[in-house]
């Protein structure tokens, strides 16, 4: 790292550490809809006027709600149908999808390839971890793929201000910026934003590859999300000590079934994914890096597969997942 680039990295830290730096916010419709879905007492009017206010995403909700994970479902052509089908927490996940697409965007061509690399990166993780959290009865997929959406959120006010202060910077300076720093500024983010302190803790802790069993019994959306980073951050030509992973154990995978993860569930993690809008030839690109194998695991009953607010995805899916087995 050169000597400005050095400087640069100074100021960064001194403006985590005074609490300067400017993080961004939520539009209004996230924040109202978040506001909306903590209220016990919400109605299905309150939540359907404020998605109405914007076309967008009305648009987008009312796709993923006619998306492949309901191809057996007749045909939804409205806001309200679209919340029915998908439950309230599901349409808060693609409401932060689509605001955060929005988001992951910069004029400089070198950040913004980097924003894009993560946003497409998170989107993947996402699907990944809700089918992973699936198998979980205390664990909720919807929140488990939430959790995927944010867990390099750090990268999105650092990128912005990188931008801002530094017009010319090198791919490879970038990357270590965002490394040393990504971390503590997502934290702060998530807090910012009012997000539940196990999905704050998600930031900090997903990389760590041995996370003390003795203090963390059963497993937790860091784990989720360990599991699901690495099939995706992962190469061919370096292959992963699966037994070494604390987070396997918790979550009671075998080696076999990690390695294989991306090849078994090729299917259902397709029909999240498309719901965030990762098109078919990335979710191609990834399913090369796994290995071939036919082993799975049983998907266990959850107890929120259905959302006390409207039917939510995970029932669907499960009955698609079944349609599977089947074939």
């Amino acid at each position: 790292m050169s000597l400005d680039h050095q400087v640069l990295l100074g100021h960064i830290l001194d403006a985590i550490e005074n609490d300067s730096l400017v993080l961004p916010t939520l539009p209004d419709v996230a924040i109202k809809l978040q506001e909306l879905i903590d209220n016990p007492n919400v109605s299905a009017d309150e939540i359907v006027l404020t998605l109405s206010s914007d076309p967008f995403i009305s648009a987008q909700l009312i796709k993923s709600a006619n998306g492949a994970a309901f191809a057996d479902k007749r045909l939804v052509e409205n806001v309200r149908g679209a919340i029915s089908r998908l439950g309230y927490r599901q349409v808060r996940n693609l409401v932060m999808a689509i605001t955060m697409n929005k988001m992951f965007s910069a004029k400089n061509p070198v950040i913004n390839k980097k924003m894009k690399s993560v946003w497409e990166h998170s989107r993947e993780v996402a699907a990944a971890s809700y089918v992973l959290a699936a198998r979980q009865p205390h664990l909720s997929p919807d929140q488990a793929m939430l959790a995927g959406l944010v867990h390099e959120i750090g990268v999105l006010p650092l990128c912005l201000h990188i931008e801002k202060t530094h017009a010319q910077i090198a791919d490879e300076t970038l990357h270590e910026l965002l490394q040393k720093c990504s971390a503590t500024i997502g934290t702060k983010l998530l807090k910012k934003w009012n997000f539940p302190n196990d999905l704050v803790t998600v930031i900090a802790e997903h990389e760590k590859l041995q996370r003390d069993s003795i203090n963390i019994p059963r497993a937790d959306y860091s784990d989720v999300i360990t599991i699901a980073n690495l099939h995706y951050s992962s190469t061919p030509d370096a292959p992963i000590a699966w037994h070494e992973i604390t987070s396997v154990q918790r979550l009671g995978l075998s080696e076999e079934e990690c390695a294989n993860f991306l090849e078994t569930y090729a299917e259902r993690i397709a029909a999240v994914a498309e719901m965030l809008g990762i098109s078919s030839s990335s979710k191609q690109a990834a399913m090369e890096t796994a290995t071939a194998g036919t082993e799975s695991y049983t998907t266990a009953h959850h107890e929120d597969g259905t959302h006390a607010h409207g039917t939510g995805i995970l029932s669907s899916l499960q009955a698609f997942w079944r349609s599977l087995w089947k074939s």
